[in-house]
């Protein structure tokens, strides 16, 4: 049975990283279906990568597999994962960026290098290491051949905006190529906080919509990530509002 193997990463599309990557899994698997979720995460930015990470691994069918890359520890003393969660397989770095997957049924430490690429490099694991290991998995190798079993991989990065006396104060964590501001607010505060108000700078938009809308007043919405996002119809709240990563944003009941 063909199986899916999905990337996540922060290489960008300029360079030939994730173009390599792809060619490893494809190297290991020749019959798995490869597409790629992204590979514009900001460089380094573990937290919002988890975030992307979580948000997508249900999208994908059962048995799928996803690698994610973001990876600024890359040669040093951390560790690669396999991770099993929600009926779907991850490989990646421990730093976090795999454990926000609910329903995590296990993981295991990559300690078997021949199961990795010969002579790997020390700076481009994503190549060397990650997608030859999702390749194995794509052709039914099973993680314990290729991995120990751990309890104790880092947990994902504390981003999320929770409630505290009914205040939400959370942060841009995102801008998208539509200039949509996206915030460290999830959505289960929204839903928790009747007829809110979302207030960003001298800015305050009075409640949450289901969609963007037609008009031209910016607007806040709960984005596809999961996230309250602040949008402008038609156009770029980054630029109408001035606003750029780890601006505060504050959600508040009417």
């Amino acid at each position: 049975m063909q199986r899916l193997v999905a990337l996540i990463s922060d290489f960008g599309t300029s360079d030939p990283y994730a173009g390599q990557m792809e060619a490893a899994v494809l190297a290991h698997a020749p019959d798995a279906r490869v597409v790629s979720i992204t590979h514009g995460i900001p460089p380094q930015d573990i937290a919002f990568g988890s975030v992307v990470v979580a948000a997508s691994l249900e999208r994908l069918p059962a048995g799928a597999v996803l690698v994610a890359v973001v990876d600024p520890g890359v040669g040093g003393q951390r560790r690669g994962l396999i991770v099993r969660a929600a009926s779907r397989w991850l490989v990646g770095p421990d730093n976090g960026l795999l454990m926000g997957a609910r329903a995590t049924e296990g993981v295991w430490h990559l300690d078997r290098p021949e199961y990795w690429g010969h002579e790997p490099h020390p700076t481009f694991h994503g190549r060397d290491v990650f997608a030859p290991v999702a390749g194995h998995l794509a052709s039914y190798v099973r993680p314990d051949a290729m991995a120990s079993s751990i309890d104790d991989a880092l947990p994902a990065p504390d981003t999320l905006a929770q409630p505290s006396g009914g205040i939400v104060e959370g942060r841009i964590v995102h801008v998208d190529r539509f200039g949509n501001l996206i915030t460290s607010v999830p959505g289960s505060a929204v839903r928790a906080i009747a007829h809110g108000v979302v207030e960003l700078g001298g800015l305050r938009i009075d409640g949450v919509q289901s969609t963007y809308g037609s008009g031209s007043d910016p607007v806040a919405v709960v984005s596809s990530l999961g996230l309250l996002e602040i949008a402008v119809p038609g156009g770029s709240a980054q630029a109408t509002l001035g606003a750029n990563r780890g601006d505060p944003v504050r959600l508040r009941p009417a």
